[in-house]
């Protein structure tokens, strides 16, 4: 009895730092290689950078590279004081991000920033960003 509880205890131990050191693994620690905030929704990494009027949204392979926009599509929402609001968002090639307007009266220092996401077919779970952003802002 002892001895299963200690194998079930180390069992315990061993996941519970697994499963902290790979959520640390996934870049939402520190800024991605745009400088943004980072997250792991799925089978890629998601990072959003605001510039000025803009949110530009990278869809990144596992190591953080390889922004792809073909088959792949985002959707970007801003949620404030109880209401939220649709970005329109466009791939742009040259650049491989896509690129949501932001209205000239949102205010990025407060609310949630809500992303939904697929990368070259795959559909990942939605991504929430507090604001302000830690980075890329």
């Amino acid at each position: 009895m002892i001895k299963s509880s200690l194998n079930r205890a180390a069992r315990f131990f061993t996941a519970s730092l697994f499963i902290s050191t790979t959520c640390l693994a996934h870049g939402e620690t520190k800024p991605g290689p745009h400088g943004g905030e980072v997250r792991m929704p799925g089978a890629f990494h998601l990072e959003v950078v605001v510039t000025g009027t803009t949110i530009d949204v990278y869809l990144l392979d596992m190591q953080f590279n390889n922004p792809q926009i073909a088959d792949s599509s985002v959707n970007v929402g801003l949620q404030q004081n109880g209401a939220r609001v649709t970005l329109d968002c466009r791939a742009v090639d040259e650049k491989k991000i896509f690129q949501c307007s932001l209205p000239s009266d949102m205010d990025l220092n407060d609310g949630k920033l809500l992303v939904e996401a697929s990368r070259d077919g795959m559909p990942a779970e939605p991504s929430h960003y507090d604001l302000p952003l830690k980075w890329g802002q």
